[in-house]
């Protein structure tokens, strides 16, 4: 009975050193990160303003919140108690919150990707459709960006990937 105890015990001390070495250099559940990686952010935002200089891409964004699913319909019956009652839930299954006008200025990486998924890519108005997750290149982004003759993309929220502080991706978030 006392060597079961003793192997008992020591397995489990062996697995609990174990387990500490092991994970050491890695990030938490909670988010921090070690020396050792690379700081990585995804934020939902507006693309208010877009310059280039030299050739190097800037964008100033507006941070939003973005709720989906359950999350919306919390934030939204927080916010909208009335609206809440009549409908049952945010509608379209998102909601967005926009509580501050402050903006951040962003250097994009010349590599960075792109994705849209609805844009003019004609000047006709009938041809205007999904296309999810169409990759387009960062010129090619600036371009769409300019073009507001038909439709603004301004107007639809972007999920945006920063890296060392520079966004290293923008993928547009269709809203119906």
């Amino acid at each position: 009975m006392v060597k079961r105890s003793a192997a008992l015990i020591f397995t489990l001390l062996s697995l609990a050193v174990f387990t500490v070495f092991s994970t050491s250099g890695t990030a938490s559940a909670a988010g921090a990160v070690t020396k050792d990686a690379v700081k990585t952010q995804t934020r939902t935002v507006y693309i208010k303003q877009m310059k280039s200089v030299d050739g190097k891409v800037r964008i100033t964004v507006d941070p939003i919140g973005w709720y989906m699913g359950k999350d919306a319909d919390i934030k939204f019956k927080e916010r909208e108690p009335k609206a809440y009652k009549e409908i049952g839930g945010a509608p379209d299954g998102y909601y967005i919150t926009n509580d501050s006008k402050r903006t951040v200025s962003y250097p994009v990486a010349a590599s960075a990707k792109v994705m849209m998924q609805i844009y003019d890519r004609t000047g006709k108005v009938e041809d205007i459709d999904l296309k999810w997750n169409e990759h387009v290149s960062l010129k090619k982004f600036q371009s769409i960006y300019r073009n507001t003759k038909l439709m603004d993309i301004r107007e639809f929220p972007y999920h945006i990937t920063i890296k060392d502080g520079q966004v290293i991706k923008i993928v547009q978030q269709f809203v119906p």
